[in-house]
């Protein structure tokens, strides 16, 4: 099983937890009560449609995530970014979180 490591840019909390192969990240970090949105994003987002841009990520290893989708490709983020509403984890990763408000 995955392990995940999610830092919050914004309270600098960090939390790890396991997830099962190919797990939805937005969504897994939903179920352990873990903060991936910044400021007013926790309230005002698209829930997981990949349209706001809100769960904006930096993932290390990339190699552990699926490759971007044609929405990131269209939000145009960085190489070492994900949407955390798109990224699909199949090995252990570190994860930056909370970095983009509305």
């Amino acid at each position: 099983m995955p392990k995940i490591t999610v830092i919050n840019t914004e309270t600098n909390e960090t939390t790890t937890f396991k997830v099962g192969y190919g797990a939805n990240l937005r969504q897994a970090a939903a179920y352990k009560d873990v903060e991936i949105y910044k400021g007013m994003s926790k309230m005002l987002n698209c829930r997981g449609m990949g349209v706001c841009g809100t769960c904006l990520i930096e993932v290390e290893p990339m190699e552990n995530v699926d490759p971007p989708t044609f929405i990131e490709r269209l939000h145009k983020i960085a190489p070492n970014q994900k949407l955390g509403c798109r990224a699909k984890v199949y090995g252990d990763i570190t994860v930056k979180a909370a970095i983009k408000d509305i």
